[in-house]
């Protein structure tokens, strides 16, 4: 008995396993296609709130509290004294633009510039008891 007479009897099952096969595949890539969609989502969010504008306080506690706790000094110095230091807010922000030392530098991409206004005016606003 040749070869193609013993599968001939199996031709519809063959059909239906490619069929099946092939209807998995757009499954499978339409699945993938909506993990993709949700992963650039999730991207775009992340982005998005990575700078949102936060208030002065938020910035100062994820930014700056650390080192300088309440504005005191800690790791960095005291912030008293930055009236002094920096009498206007263009020298402010940019010494925090840039950093210095261990402090790091503030670049647009990780404080824009309404939260640049937002942390000068909160740091304006700190007073210190005596």
């Amino acid at each position: 008995m040749s070869l193609i007479k013993r599968f001939t009897g199996f031709q519809p099952l063959i059909i239906v396993i490619v069929a099946c096969g092939n209807l998995l595949c757009g499954c499978v890539m339409s699945e993938e296609m909506k993990r993709i969609d949700a992963t650039k989502k999730l991207e775009e969010q992340r982005q998005e709130s990575g700078s949102t504008n936060l208030t002065g306080e938020q910035i100062f506690v994820r930014t700056c509290n650390t080192c300088h706790p309440g504005g005191q000094a800690g790791m960095g110095p005291t912030l008293e004294n930055m009236g002094k230091d920096f009498p206007d807010d263009a020298k402010l922000k940019a010494f925090i633009r840039h950093g210095k030392g261990i402090m790091p530098s503030q670049p647009k991409d990780v404080l824009n510039d309404q939260e640049m206004d937002n942390l000068v005016g909160y740091l304006r606003g700190l007073t210190f008891e005596k």
